[in-house]
């Protein structure tokens, strides 16, 4: 497992943001989540400018614009599921997936978070993110992977 701590390895850049000094004083952000209004080649490749060192991306939304214009990079991302969409229909819908698990439905989350339902799931994932409550409930399964976790501040 590695730990990746949000606000360094791990930030969000939007419109809001996409200009920040203190952003693009970090040297080395592991994932950052694509999370645009209106996202356009412009604006990805102007963030791949700024962030040379980066190499894997979450999206959330906009999936089939981010789709067609980070396909065409050697960039790895992957879609992160929401509050709206059930869990099973996200699933099967992506290939590279993240799972947050703060946005899962009671339910979903509880069948998530099944000691062995979890192994499973990992064995499929590369990243994941949970609360810190969570993370200490199944460090003892987080421990072996190999894979990113990020613990919800």
């Amino acid at each position: 497992m590695k730990l990746t701590k949000m606000g360094t390895d791990y930030v969000t850049i939007s419109e809001e943001n996409i200009n920040d000094l203190t952003l693009q004083a970090i040297s080395k952000i592991h994932i950052i989540k694509l999370d645009f209004i209106n996202p356009t080649r412009e604006i990805i490749n102007s963030i791949m400018m700024l962030y040379p060192k980066t190499n894997r991306y979450i999206i959330s939304d906009n999936i089939r614009i981010y789709n067609s214009i980070l396909k065409m990079t050697a960039k790895k991302y992957y879609v992160e599921n929401n509050e709206i969409d059930g869990l099973i229909t996200f699933l099967r819908k992506n290939n590279k997936i993240f799972i947050n698990v703060n946005k899962l439905t009671e339910h979903d989350k509880w069948f998530i978070l099944d000691d062995v339902i979890l192994a499973d799931l990992l064995n499929n994932i590369e990243v994941i993110q949970l609360s810190r409550y969570d993370f200490n409930l199944f460090e003892h399964i987080l421990i072996k992977w190999n894979g990113n976790v990020i613990i919800e501040k």
